[in-house]
């Protein structure tokens, strides 16, 4: 089970965000981790992190804890390989730059079947790692361009499309950043239990929205926090991080946000 955090935020906040706790809040307690990775985003570009080595370990990790980042939008990953080796190249998120606008894409689920699609054939080149994640963000990549959507609402209803799609074929929680814009998919994940991991089931995400009464005040939770709300402002995360506030997203749904306001939710 991999974790995935994102917030879009009005205003830039510093998000204290230690990545192990994170993940013991999933639900993984014992398991080794295969590889972490945050993005914060900065005007027209981002800081991006990424180890494929647990973050407990990790003193990259710590240091970006420690540093602050000030940003309106952020995409954490913590993995847990399923499909590609532990490795640099299948580490989330993945990035690139198109037109001028660093994009970056993080997934939780599988997508078994991926590579003997005829749309996704081509790119499998173009990957760097050999993920089916990486390959899912190429092809949305493909189809934005292709579709030349150029406004958010365009993007949304691409993105939305696309994942509608491509969850016919396993879980598919997705957080895309076009460099403006998040955009977030729900679906299913799978659940650690005492017997074991379940079948993929919903909620895949949880979403946890402060508006104008919030401001001032904090949110601090184990593994992540936030000393000063300047609202609107949106958390996602797999699970919910603490007992007040989260709502968690129907499958399908789809939003597109930008710094903080919530632009479409659709439900496909």
């Amino acid at each position: 089970m991999c974790e995935l955090f994102a917030m879009s935020a009005s205003e830039p906040h510093t998000v204290r965000y230690e990545l192990d706790l994170f993940a013991q809040e999933g639900g993984e307690k014992h398991r080794n981790r295969d590889g972490w990775g945050i993005l914060f985003a900065q005007d027209r570009d981002a800081f991006l992190f990424r180890e494929p080595d647990p973050a407990a370990s990790s003193e990259l990790a710590k240091m970006v804890v420690r540093e602050d980042r000030p940003c309106k939008h952020l995409i954490a990953h913590v993995r847990r390989a399923s499909a590609g080796k532990p490795a640099l190249a299948n580490t989330h998120p993945f990035d690139r730059v198109v037109r001028g606008q660093r994009m970056a894409f993080a997934h939780n689920g599988d997508l078994p079947g991926i590579e003997a699609r005829e749309d996704a054939r081509a790119l499998i080149g173009e990957r760097i790692g050999d993920t089916d994640s990486e390959l899912a963000f190429l092809m949305l990549l493909q189809r934005l361009d292709a579709a030349d959507a150029s406004t958010p609402l365009d993007r949304h209803d691409v993105f939305a499309r696309f994942a509608a799609e491509l969850r016919e074929l396993g879980s598919a929680n997705f957080l895309f950043f076009d460099g403006e814009h998040l955009f977030v998919h729900a679906y299913r994940r799978k659940f650690e239990t005492e017997d074991g991991l379940t079948a993929p089931r919903e909620p895949g995400l949880n979403i946890r929205s402060f508006e104008g009464r919030h401001s001032g005040q904090s949110w601090k939770t184990r593994g992540a926090n936030i000393e000063n709300i300047t609202a609107p402002l949106h958390l996602f995360a797999s699970v919910p991080l603490d007992e007040e506030g989260w709502e968690p997203l129907a499958r399908g749904c789809v939003l597109a946000l930008k710094d903080g306001a919530i632009l479409a939710r659709t439900q496909t």
